[in-house]
């Protein structure tokens, strides 16, 4: 438990110790970092989107080939096949 205190204190004095301009400059740092994490995980969320959407169109396109292939297989009928 003293070890804890000694951390507590040792934080406080840490922190006394800091001008208010580097205070500032922390915060406005740390600000600065959560806008850039943000626009980096909305841009990843548009290339995760655009790639959806270009697989599903990929796996639409097979599914109706195969569709046709089958239906070309099945069709007993030589005049349409």
């Amino acid at each position: 438990m003293r070890i804890l205190l000694a951390i507590a204190a040792a934080a406080a004095l840490g922190l006394a110790a800091c001008s208010q301009a580097e205070t500032e400059q922390a915060g406005a740092d740390a600000e600065q970092a959560a806008s850039e994490a943000g626009q980096a995980a909305e841009d990843a969320g548009a290339a995760i989107g655009e790639a959806a959407h270009d697989a599903g169109e990929a796996v639409e396109g097979a599914v109706n080939d195969a569709a046709t292939e089958v239906e070309h297989a099945t069709d007993d009928n030589d005049a349409t096949n």
